[in-house]
């Protein structure tokens, strides 16, 4: 906890200094710049104070010994932590690579089931095809036998004698007597 009051109490300081640098140089800058020469003056100025801005941080870098010596150790840690980072940044990147192979494999299964699917659609078009081809064939047969068979079956009734339902009879002569009978 003190450490973080150091940092706060060093940071602010800091920060103080720096504003107060930023304000002095904006004020003498509208106070005093008339010409270029002026305004070139007064960036040297300016620069001047920032590089004693930059001495003020320095000797209170050097008051504190503490801060410094707090602050290499806390590069030390932030480096441990960035490599403890680092390691797990090699898992994951490792991860990503396998999902990303993953993906790959996938995208080329799915283009080789995209173009199973267009061939099986094509089958089953084909199929249809024949299909309705078949039942086309199969009506065209069923009208060619319905005539056929309804002019043979009123043929053979004509010369067919009427009898009773119990008695049995030989048809197939009475056909070959209506075929002789045509021809």
């Amino acid at each position: 906890f003190k450490s973080r009051i150091r940092y706060f109490v060093g940071g602010t300081c800091l920060c103080s200094i720096t504003l107060f640098a930023l304000y002095v140089s904006t004020i003498y800058n509208k106070a005093i710049a008339t010409s270029t020469t002026d305004i070139i003056v007064n960036s040297v100025v300016v620069l001047f104070v920032m590089e004693l801005d930059e001495w003020i941080f320095a000797a209170l870098e050097a008051c504190s010994e503490k801060w410094t010596a707090h602050s290499a150790e806390s590069d030390d840690s932030s480096s441990d932590a960035e490599s403890r980072n680092g390691s797990s940044i090699a898992e994951m990147k490792e991860k990503i690579r396998t999902q990303q192979a993953q993906f790959e494999s996938q995208r080329k299964e799915i283009g080789m089931l995209r173009s199973q699917q267009e061939e099986l659609m094509l089958q089953m078009e084909e199929m249809k095809r024949q299909s309705d081809n078949s039942t086309i064939l199969r009506e065209a047969v069923k009208k060619l036998h319905d005539p056929q068979a309804g002019a043979a079956a009123d043929a053979a009734s004509e010369f067919m004698p009427q009898c009773a339902e119990s008695e049995s009879i030989d048809t197939s002569l009475d056909t070959d007597a209506f075929a002789e009978r045509e021809i």
